[in-house]
């Protein structure tokens, strides 16, 4: 055991000027960086509500048909003209509300309140689209962007038949 810190002791000696430089060098650098970075991830979910909340208008809907030509459907105007309203607080709230056109005098101005979750392994979103069902479903995200959005649900078991439908983000904040 000695003979370990005798070598120990020739070896601090011989080094000790390297050693000196290296602790500076290694002390400077630690208190140089500890800066906390604090990163504020993009996530994909923003894309349908933005930082807080982000309103997207219904554009159109398709029959998808395998070995068919697409079929463009058309919806009465007191539906095509609702709002659909993601928000990004920790609830994921999520709100339909009426456009210019009701189709009843006494409906509010907002059809539905729930909430939305998107799961990315699927690439699907749930949420409640009133003209297709009363239902959470899990709708296919074909294509997402910050103004444009295309969503599928196959409506058959063989999956040979789907509605497609495109919307387009019309307010973000």
């Amino acid at each position: 055991m000695k003979t370990v810190k005798y070598i120990v002791t020739i070896l601090v000696r011989e080094l000790n000027p390297v050693l000196t430089f290296s602790l500076i060098v290694i002390t400077v650098l630690v208190i140089g960086c500890s800066e906390e970075i604090k990163p504020s991830p993009y996530t994909y979910s923003q894309l349908f509500s933005g930082k807080n909340q982000k309103t997207w208008a219904f554009k159109s809907i398709v029959l998808w048909e395998k070995g068919k030509s697409d079929t463009n459907l058309s919806l009465i105007s007191c539906i095509s003209d609702d709002l659909y309203i993601f928000y990004a607080d920790a609830e994921k709230k999520y709100e339909i509300t009426n456009g210019a056109t009701k189709c009843a005098a006494d409906e509010p101005d907002i059809v539905l309140t729930d909430t939305w979750s998107f799961v990315n392994g699927g690439a699907t979103l749930n949420i409640v689209i009133p003209f297709l069902s009363d239902l959470t479903l899990p709708y296919i995200v074909r294509e997402v962007s910050a103004s444009n959005m295309v969503l599928e649900i196959f409506i058959n078991e063989s999956n040979t038949q789907s509605y497609r439908m495109a919307f387009q983000s019309t307010s973000e904040n």
